[in-house]
Order: structure tokens, then sequence, then C-alpha cells
């Protein structure tokens, strides 16, 4: 009767310290205005984002230089890969069909790199989505920063807030 105690107690535990699946979260292509350009078709060679938040999981900056790591929320890929591709969509929906190599595409010799390092790109505590980049296209150095408000600091908004960041970037990536 022991031994039948011991093995149910057991396999209750096995059961009682299984975790929920983590929710996964992705990022939107966000609409923006389009832009008539010409010129050699441009492609995002590289994004380097910080340590801290290249990560699956969500991250909230803390005012004591802490980072909150969501373990129960996590991006539905790599967060770089997600960064890359919808940096590269809402770029090619702002530039006219051709001028924007997007990741997958085999890209042409004559194309004209892009590459983004981001100092900051994440939720902080005071409910603001911060996105500060530097960006270089033929050796033309660019600074961006933007800030987007969003309501709550839950998943679903800051997924929200980077994706409208990234749509602010892409905006001053197409403009003249």
């Amino acid at each position: 009767m022991r031994r039948l105690f011991f093995v149910l107690f057991l396999t209750g535990c096995g059961f009682l310290s299984k975790s929920a699946p983590p929710k996964l979260y992705s990022l939107d292509r966000v609409a923006g205005t389009a832009v008539a350009a010409t010129g050699l078709p441009i492609g995002i060679d590289n994004v380097e984002l910080p340590p801290g938040v290249d990560r699956r999981e969500l991250v909230v900056r803390q005012p004591d230089n802490r980072l909150e790591v969501r373990a129960n929320e996590q991006w539905s890929a790599p967060f770089r890969d997600l960064v890359l591709h919808t940096l590269a969509f809402d770029l090619a929906a702002r530039l006219p069909v051709g001028m924007v190599i997007v990741p997958g595409e085999p890209r042409p010799a004559t194309a004209r790199a892009v590459s983004v390092s981001f100092e900051e790109l994440a939720a902080h505590a005071d409910r603001t989505v911060v996105l500060d980049a530097r960006w270089i296209v033929q050796n033309v150095a660019h600074h961006d920063r933007i800030v987007v408000n969003v309501p709550s600091l839950d998943a679903a908004a800051i997924a929200a807030g980077v994706s409208q960041a990234l749509g602010g970037l892409a905006d001053r990536m197409a403009a003249p």
C-alpha cells in the first residue's frame, strides 16, 4: 500500500510540475505611405539587436537596469528574424515593386545593402516601446529614435508597439 501511495505521489508531482505552454506572439506589418523612388533595389543585409532583447522571450526594461524576461510569453520565431522580416516587408510596402529585396528572394549583384543596428528595441516600464537604430545604406549613416506609447505592458500591446515602431523606421528609410 505504501508503494502504491508513493507511485501515485510521484505521478501527481509530475503532472503538477508541468507548466503551461508559452503564449506566442508575432509582429505585424504596419501600413505606410507609398513613396516614389528610383534607382537600384535595396535589401536589408544585417539586423543587429541588443544582446539582452535578442531572445525568444518578451522583455520589458525596468527603470533600475533590470530586464523583466517573460518566459511564458515568447516571440513566434527568433526575435531577430521577426524584426528583419517585418522591417523588410514594411519597407517593400512603401517603395515601388521591385525596389526592395525581401528575405528569401535572390539578391542581384547590383542591389544596395542596408545594415541596421538597434541600440534599443524594447518595451519599457513606462508603457513605451523604444526603437533606437542606426542604419547604413551606400556608406551613408542614419540614426532614428522612435518612441511608441502603448496602452499597457501586456504582450499583445508590446507586439503592436514594436510593429508600429518598425513601421515608423520603414517610413523614415523610405523617405526621399
